[in-house]
């Protein structure tokens, strides 16, 4: 007899809707309340999501004064009456009977937060397309014409503004390194590399087999090999002199002598006479 009654109390069962008032995107509240006795426990299934219907959280049971109460929370995504397809529930019995409760239909009016499609304005005509100015293009090709006059004067000028090979490496020897005051201010070293550069070039401009690609030592072989008439002894000793002067101290006065001999030695020094030997 007391089955029969739940039977009928089962079937009869429908579910709440809450609020009242429903629009598109509002939390729903779905609540369904049966009669059982208190040590029933309620096996409840996920609410499946689709276009119209997303759960919001897990499916709740909660047993008070005789009465089970179900509750999905849901939100509706879709105006007019939503059928809402419910899942089946289990009831477990302590005496390990297992009733199954059908999901039924839970029904939702839902209001749409548009206004109706007949309040809405008309739309508004299409604007007259935009005149266009014509695009003058007598200033671009002048701004061309200017840059390209520009750069033809300065190339013209530049040309003639350039220095002859020989004024230049003339301006260069007038603007040597004041020796005296290098030495005085303790530069022995860097005025004696300054010197050696300056004789080496010169020994490779008259002769260049002693170019300046050589060391000290396989210029002074190159050297030996030249006619007698050049001071080979005399620019060997030099040149190994401006050597030790450049990685070693030397006294100041003794770089100015030999300083002094470079330059009196690059005056004298003429092409050789005869080529240096294969």
């Amino acid at each position: 007899m007391t089955a029969i009654v739940l039977l009928v109390l089962l079937q009869t069962s429908t579910w709440a809707v809450s609020p009242d008032r429903v629009t598109v995107g509002d939390t729903v509240r779905l609540v369904r309340r049966i009669t059982t006795a208190p040590d029933v426990q309620a096996r409840l299934q996920p609410l499946v999501a689709s276009v119209a219907v997303e759960p919001l959280s897990a499916p709740r049971a909660a047993w008070a004064e005789g009465t089970l109460t179900i509750l999905y929370t849901v939100a509706l995504f879709d105006s007019g009456r939503q059928a809402v397809a419910m899942p089946p529930s289990e009831l477990l019995y302590p005496d390990g009977r297992v009733e199954t409760l059908a999901g039924d239909t839970a029904w939702v009016n839902v209001v749409s937060v548009l206004p109706v499609q007949d309040t809405l304005p008309s739309p508004m005509p299409s604007l007259e397309p935009i005149a266009r100015e014509l695009t003058r293009t007598a200033p671009l090709v002048g701004l061309v014409l200017a840059v390209i006059g520009a750069t033809v004067v300065w190339g013209f000028a530049r040309r003639r503004t350039r220095p002859r090979p020989g004024a230049a490496d003339e301006e260069v020897e007038a603007v040597g390194p004041a020796v005296d005051r290098w030495v005085s201010a303790g530069e022995s070293r860097a005025v004696a590399a300054v010197t050696a550069d300056r004789l080496r070039e010169r020994v490779a401009a008259l002769l260049p087999d002693a170019g300046r690609h050589l060391d000290t030592e396989e210029c002074v072989e190159v050297l030996r090999r030249v006619d007698p008439g050049w001071p080979v002894r005399e620019l060997t000793d030099i040149l190994r002199a401006l050597e030790r002067a450049r990685f070693s101290p030397a006294v100041p006065s003794d770089v100015l002598e030999v300083v002094d001999q470079a330059d009196n030695l690059m005056e004298r020094l003429v092409a050789p006479a005869v080529e240096v030997d294969e």
